[in-house]
């Protein structure tokens, strides 16, 4: 049974670039912290900012209710946690990254040993944690949230419980931060690219993509509302005229030796749904493209 005369408020497992961010952010904001790492010298390197590193890792878990978890892995976090085998008044916070299933697997792991659970996402770099720029997104046990929403939203201004299913927050971080933002980047490095190399001026570049990233934000809404109402009727430019314009695109660039593996993917997309007859509807019905195939 571990001890529950907790000495500190917040512990942190996993002194990283992240844990070390959270671990120093905590301690900043007055909550007094502890810390753990599997190489003892990044949870030492930490007591200058006022963090007191602990040597065995269930002893940090001892030492708070509430128990942060940030390693690479889910696989790594429990393996730290090997030697825990009660969490009675213990919450953890996991903030590794894993599949949806993972974290519902996590969730049960907790709860056999008597702890709460709430599973995270990191949407930001270490430098902005703590700050106007900081998003950590949380979801599980409303009940848990409520005892640590003080402390944990003290990681960024966008901090926030996301849903109550702990598998939201997983959910969110793969659909924006992979499945949008990764490919999104991705995309505009290889435009700026083909751009900048065929002698456009930077900050013309610059200027047009950055008026065509605000029409994106405000397409977003839309397609929101597509998806969910499954209406992708259009009044203003059906899906076949997209596709014919990017395929001239594609065309172009790759016969100048261009990648343009991007939007190859998205012209690929394209000629999928205008075989399935979906081209003279919106660009968004590619949604129904996207969801998961009926097995037999």
């Amino acid at each position: 049974m571990l001890e529950r005369n907790h000495s500190h408020e917040v512990t942190v497992i996993g002194c990283g670039l992240m844990g070390a961010a959270l671990a120093r952010n905590f301690a900043a904001r007055g909550f007094r912290t502890t810390a753990w790492n599997r190489t003892p010298e990044k949870s030492e390197a930490l007591a200058a900012h006022g963090v007191d590193p602990v040597a065995i890792a269930s002893d940090a878990v001892a030492a708070a209710p509430l128990v942060v978890l940030c390693t690479s892995t889910y696989a790594t976090t429990r393996d730290a946690l090997a030697g825990v085998t009660d969490l009675t008044g213990t919450t953890l916070v996991n903030l590794g990254t894993a599949a949806p299933s993972e974290a519902e697997e996590f969730e049960a792991w907790a709860a056999e040993r008597g702890g709460a659970y709430l599973d995270g996402a990191i949407l930001c770099h270490p430098e902005h944690i703590g700050t106007a720029e900081g998003m950590v997104l949380f979801s599980g046990s409303p009940d848990a949230w409520k005892a640590h929403e003080a402390t944990l939203t003290t990681t960024g201004a966008f901090s926030v419980l996301v849903a109550e299913k702990v598998r939201g927050a997983s959910v969110l971080d793969a659909a924006v931060t992979g499945a949008f933002y990764t490919s999104a980047l991705t995309a505009y490095i290889e435009g700026a690219t083909y751009a900048l190399l065929e002698g456009v001026d930077p900050e013309m570049f610059g200027a047009v993509s950055g008026i065509m990233t605000q029409v994106l934000a405000d397409t977003s809404k839309h397609v929101v509302e597509a998806i969910t109402t499954g209406n992708y009727e259009t009044d203003s430019a059906y899906l076949s005229v997209y596709a014919e314009g990017c395929r001239a695109g594609v065309q172009l660039m790759q016969s100048e030796g261009y990648k343009a593996s991007m939007l190859a993917t998205a012209v690929e997309n394209m000629n999928e749904a205008e075989e399935a007859g979906l081209g003279q509807l919106s660009l968004f019905a590619l949604s129904t493209l996207a969801r998961p195939r009926a097995t037999a």
